[in-house]
């Protein structure tokens, strides 16, 4: 009897948890977006929607299927107009359903509405719909703060409070035992929102806990692939595609995302998962567009842009505004770079950076920067790109296509600035970053830091030549007229390390001894300066220059010991000779 009551009791119990995630008649339909068979999805949300027109979970969902119908689902001005007149109406009819308030604040957020209005009309939806009974009384509602996750989930980067919906998921996620996955998708998706790599984690942990709610949720894993796959991991981005193909084969962004990763890789495993992403994707004309990108990656640049061009004569560039990188891209290849940047230039720069990808900045690096005067405006879209995003790596590629565009345009003040930024984000001091920072800065005529660093690279790496060097140019920065002892210091610095090697470094030496019979002339050392002619004549025997400049120096020498000698003044100073070991000549 016991047993039995102990079976009743956990029956019980597991039939109330189970009603606590019991899936919506709609989550056939909320999968298809998340698939993004976006036209699926209208279809199914429409037919709910005409059958139960009333319901506010039906409208809301069936507006946001409307917004999505966009070829990549970002919304348009069409679609937003025809979404709010949907919630409208049906608020006339139905007043401030919950649902319906949720659906009016995404429009309200694309057209730029005040944040926090906003956020209190969210705030009524919540309030509104607080489990009245039973052990989550006064808890947020599962499926309103999905739909508010969501909401966030959808708008743009740049549009919302995204830290808001974090704060309500966290909140609503931590108040239940059993959980609706897609409040941990919604709640990874958010962090990816707010920018910056240092969220990608935060992301991850949501997107694994969803995984960790339902094993075989494939779109949970997909986001994780997508995350690892902003970072250039391929191991990882090939670990959860293909746990995502295997909880579901036919989600078909998984092999798309694949599609463009290999297409820098290899083209025969690209063309492989375009296949199956056109197999199980909507059908829509647009995606002719990749097999006329698959055409320019394979070589087929010719086929590529007649296809590309047919697409944009049947008008697809105004509804899909990526088909301008296709055009750049075949553009530039031709040699045509007038045309290219006729399509690159307004694409890059009226895009949104959630919807760039990396390759699209080094394209409209390679190509606009062919046009005197572009350095500036494509510094702003570098600043951009590195703002919004999340992989070190990619952060890294923007700051080096920035710095040699600048270095390229010898815009040497500015290249320091982005390769200050890139070292910095790069975090390490090997010897290729002391000589590009000394070299950057020597030709900003950044003579403080040139000096500085070079020092360093001295220090660090004491037996590479070229801090020695850099280091002599740095001081001429610093010592124009070699009247200061900077150059006199640091010519003598390298001669300790020229005097190694004499055979190999003979002109050097030579040079140098030069600049220092240079310092000792304007500093009237004339001693110290027939001693540097010595050192060169010990290189160069009877070289008639040297010779010349020896005789002049000891003529001097004498003149001023007739006129002190005329005047009763003091000896001349003794001459200070070299050390024996080094031949370092001191400043007297």
């Amino acid at each position: 009897m016991k047993k039995l009551v102990f079976l009743l009791v956990g029956f019980v119990l597991s039939t109330a948890l189970m009603a606590q995630v019991t899936p919506s008649a709609l989550a056939e339909g909320v999968k298809l977006l998340n698939y993004e068979k976006n036209k699926s999805a209208l279809n199914f949300f429409k037919e709910a929607y005409d059958k139960n027109p009333g319901d506010g979970e039906t409208t809301f969902w069936y507006g946001q299927a409307i917004l999505a119908q966009n070829y990549n689902g970002i919304s348009t001005t069409e679609s937003i107009q025809k979404a709010k007149d949907l919630f409208q109406k049906s608020i006339q009819a139905k007043g401030n359903d919950p649902w319906l308030l949720i659906g009016m604040s995404h429009i309200q957020s694309l057209e730029g509405a005040d944040v926090n209005a906003v956020k209190q009309n969210l705030e009524v939806a919540i309030t509104s719909t607080l489990n009245t009974k039973g052990k989550y009384k006064g808890k947020p509602n599962q499926d309103i703060i999905n739909a508010i996750g969501y909401v966030f989930a959808e708008l743009p980067i740049s549009i919302g409070d995204h830290r808001y919906a974090i704060d309500k998921l966290k909140e609503t996620v931590s108040a239940y035992d059993i959980v609706n996955p897609s409040l941990y998708i919604n709640l990874g998706i958010n962090y990816l929102k707010l920018g910056g790599g240092e969220n990608g984690g935060d992301a991850v942990t949501a997107f694994q806990n969803a995984i960790n709610a339902d094993p075989k949720n494939a779109y949970a894993y997909y986001r994780i692939g997508k995350v690892y796959q902003t970072q250039n991991n391929k191991e990882s981005l090939d670990e959860f595609y293909n746990k995502a193909i295997a909880a579901d084969p036919a989600i078909a962004p998984v092999y798309f995302s694949l599609y463009t990763y290999y297409a820098e890789v290899s083209t025969s495993i690209a063309k492989s998962n375009l296949d199956l992403f056109l197999q199980y994707a909507d059908k829509d004309p647009i995606f002719e567009y990749f097999s006329a990108d698959y055409l320019f990656r394979s070589g087929q640049f010719e086929q590529s842009l007649e296809k590309a061009k047919a697409m944009e004569a049947a008008g697809s560039l105004t509804i899909f505004p990526g088909l301008a990188v296709l055009l750049a891209k075949n553009y530039d290849k031709k040699g045509d770079t007038v045309l290219a940047k006729s399509y690159i230039e307004p694409y890059i720069t009226n895009t949104t950076p959630d919807k760039l990808i990396n390759t699209d900045y080094e394209l409209a690096v390679k190509i606009l920067s062919k046009f005197s005067g572009s350095q500036a405006s494509l510094a702003v879209i570098l600043e951009k790109a590195i703002a919004a995003d999340t992989s070190k790596v990619n952060k890294l590629k923007y700051y080096k296509l920035g710095y040699e565009m600048l270095e390229k345009n010898n815009m040497y003040a500015d290249e320091l600035k982005w390769y200050t930024n890139y070292s910095a984000l790069r975090g390490v001091k090997d010897e290729v970053y002391y000589y590009k920072t000394a070299s950057i800065a020597i030709n900003a005529k950044e003579g403080v830091l040139a000096s500085t660093i070079t020092k360093e690279y001295i220090a660090n790496f004491p037996d590479k030549p070229n801090g020695y060097s850099m280091n002599v140019r740095a001081a001429k920065l610093l010592d124009t007229a070699n009247n200061l002892g900077i150059l006199f210091e640091a010519v003598n610095i390298q001669n300790e390390f020229l005097l190694k090697d004499v055979a190999k470094n003979k002109q050097a030496l030579v040079n140098n001894y030069y600049t220092l019979i240079g310092y000792y002339n304007e500093t009237k050392g004339y001693e110290n300066a027939v001693l540097m002619c010595d050192k060169v004549l010990e290189l160069v025997p009877e070289d008639p220059t040297t010779l010349q400049a020896k005789a002049q120096f000891t003529k001097n020498i004498e003149i001023i010991k007739k006129m002190q000698n005329s005047k009763g003044g003091a000896p001349a100073p003794p001459v200070q000779k070299p050390a024996a070991d080094t031949t370092q000549i001191k400043k007297g």
